[in-house]
């Protein structure tokens, strides 16, 4: 059985995505088809942050951005909106949902002859059946005659009484479901005003605008109740870095998206590299203390984003 996500296929073979229409190929980072995949599989239902963690990266420990860095690259991938969110939706302070109407599931020809040979069976076994039931019918209903016996009498007769014995037992087993059902209406009508009420506090992301490097796209991902100030204090310190990944960049024909996350006391980086054939790889970095460590900072990012470069097939 394959998925299709809004046309896009997905082929677990090469962690890809390939255009129903088009052919064309979108490379995934192997988290990130996994998340689809999850996502995909539990269509219609809101999962949460924590379950997304645990089903995707299992027990490796990640930084607190990757599920949402990997959720915008995710929408990137699929033509998604991600002011919109028409496909995977961001429910505030409970988790993500993915639209069903944008999922279909196909069916590989053998399963649907099985199915076909099944249906024929059942047809076969009905038309076996049914003369049978016909002949079970009694003579004596042929005249208009049916036996009424004893034992059938004192049954009703004893049903009758256990009835009159327990007039109140239905307003028994009804009355607990009437209060479980009102204190659950009262829960949700309880929870469910704060959250619509704070659609707004969904992540945010801003684009900035670095010089010399014109292969290099940067977004700080932030929530609207933090700080802003601190993401100008963010450029000096990658930029040296970012300086020279862009001639290696330049060198391969190819482009680097690099989203970050800023706190007092940790930079976490998501970098998404795409050659000139739209194929795409992720790397995430984190960095704690990272206001005192530039030149360690910018020697790592180089190092990992130069081996992820030479590790990157030629564009056929």
């Amino acid at each position: 059985m394959s998925i299709v996500v809004n046309n896009w296929r997905m082929d677990s073979s090469l962690n890809a995505l390939i255009h129903c229409e088009t052919g064309e190929i979108r490379r995934l980072g192997e988290y990130h088809f996994i998340l689809l995949e999850t996502l995909a599989k539990n269509a219609d239902v809101v999962l949460s942050r924590s379950y997304l963690m645990s089903a995707v990266w299992k027990n490796r420990i990640v930084g607190g951005n990757s599920l949402p860095t990997a959720v915008h690259a995710l929408r990137v991938a699929i033509d998604d909106d991600g002011k919109q969110q028409e496909i995977i939706k961001t429910i505030p302070k409970k988790g993500y949902l993915f639209n069903k109407k944008y999922l279909i599931e196909t069916i590989d020809h053998n399963e649907t002859v099985a199915d076909d040979s099944t249906i024929d069976e059942a047809e076969t076994h009905v038309e076996v059946v049914e003369p049978l039931v016909l002949d079970e019918t009694p003579p004596s209903t042929a005249h208009g005659e049916i036996p009424l016996l004893n034992s059938q009498l004192l049954s009703k007769n004893q049903r009758k009484t256990a009835i009159r014995r327990h007039p109140y037992r239905a307003v028994l087993i009804t009355l607990p479901v009437i209060v479980i059902a009102l204190s659950l209406f009262i829960l949700i009508s309880y929870f469910k005003a704060p959250s619509v009420s704070k659609m707004e506090e969904a992540p945010q992301l801003v684009k900035e605008t670095l010089e010399n490097a014109n292969r290099i796209t940067v977004y700080q991902l932030y929530d609207p109740g933090e700080n802003k100030k601190s993401s100008s204090l963010v450029s000096p310190h990658i930029l040296p870095g970012i300086e020279q990944i862009n001639p290696l960049l330049v060198s391969r024909n190819a482009s680097m998206t690099l989203y970050y996350r800023v706190s007092l006391n940790k930079l976490a980086l998501d970098i998404v590299l795409s050659n000139q054939c739209n194929d795409k790889w992720q790397l995430a970095l984190s960095f704690d203390h990272w206001l005192n460590k530039d030149n360690e900072m910018n020697g790592i990012l180089i190092k990992e984003v130069e081996k992820m470069l030479n590790e990157m097939p030629k564009c056929k």
